[in-house]
């Protein structure tokens, strides 16, 4: 990107930024053009769990050593999480709805979700929806160390720390990045000549409504917001090839994950490929629904 748009973003900024026109390219659509959806018909749906934390953290300390004439005047137009979504909206000059959902490690699937509803309802024609997460600081670090979710048992041998489903992890290790998919309604592609990487179809979700860190150990609500998924896009579990599973390697969260994946899915889940990805990449926090969203389907494709 040019060096003054650099200047003027954050890295949380810069990543949507990125990551949009880089799935706009990857799907040749061109808003207004070609087929392309008209920009006021185009959505915006993006995830974050923390937003700019670091870029708040860089300028508090620029705070505490050189006053507040030394800090960023953009500090408060960066660090919330709708900056991502706003930012890459004014740069694509995308009208619709611009959306930040900020559900913790969720974020990215609520948004993919989300967008598909407004696309299901014709409150959209295309949308842009994932989720981005810049977390790594040294107050994001402390905060997860504080409540123990980090691994901290393989700091001799850093490169098999992340450990999904595996009897030795011992939790996460934090990651960084993004990833936005181009959802349009099927009619809209089809006239256009797209040729899609998956069809969404179904889309669930639940509360444990149980504690802030550990989920319910038994797995039933995730279970049920699988559950929903699949009565919503009218598969059967039999159905199911794979599972992209969220595994970020946590002792409890895996342990739980694995039981909502028998308890959604029943005789099939004693067959079907489940895989955990983030140990290749790390923990992206919010961004981790539309990673997985992505990996899934360039899995089956491939």
């Amino acid at each position: 990107m040019p060096p003054k748009t650099a200047r003027q973003l954050d890295r949380f900024s810069q990543f949507g930024l990125v990551t949009g026109r880089l799935a706009l390219d990857d799907a040749g659509l061109t808003p207004g053009v070609d087929g392309g959806a008209h920009p006021q018909r185009i959505g915006i749906y993006l995830g974050s769990a923390l937003g700019g934390i670091g870029y708040a953290e860089e300028q508090h300390e620029r705070y505490l050593e050189k006053g507040i004439r030394q800090v960023a005047p953009n500090l408060a137009l960066a660090v919330f999480g709708g900056a991502a979504p706003a930012n890459l909206g004014i740069a694509l000059d995308v009208r619709g709805p611009i959306l930040s959902t900020a559900n913790s490690c969720a974020s990215g699937a609520v948004a993919l979700g989300e967008a598909m509803g407004d696309l299901r309802e014709g409150r959209v024609d295309a949308a842009i929806a994932g989720g981005v997460e810049i977390p790594l600081s040294p107050l994001a670090f402390g905060a997860f160390d504080i409540i123990r979710a980090l691994s901290d048992g393989h700091n001799d041998d850093p490169t098999h720390a992340a450990r999904p489903f595996d009897m030795g992890r011992d939790g996460f290790v934090m990651g960084e990045g993004a990833a936005l998919l181009v959802l349009e309604a099927a009619e809209i592609a089809e006239a256009r000549g797209a040729i899609p990487y998956a069809e969404l179809l179904g889309y669930g979700a639940t509360s444990d409504a149980h504690h802030m860190v550990q989920p319910r150990a038994d797995g039933t609500e995730a279970a049920r917001a699988a559950t929903i998924a699949l009565d919503d896009a009218s598969v059967d579990p039999a159905e199911i090839d794979y599972v992209s599973a969220h595994a970020s390697s946590t002792p409890i969260g895996d342990l739980a994950e694995a039981r909502a994946i028998a308890l959604a899915l029943g005789q099939r889940a004693k067959t079907v490929p489940v895989s955990g990805t983030k140990a290749l990449y790390g923990h992206p926090l919010g961004a981790s629904g539309a990673i997985e969203a992505a990996i899934c389907a360039l899995a089956i494709r491939d």
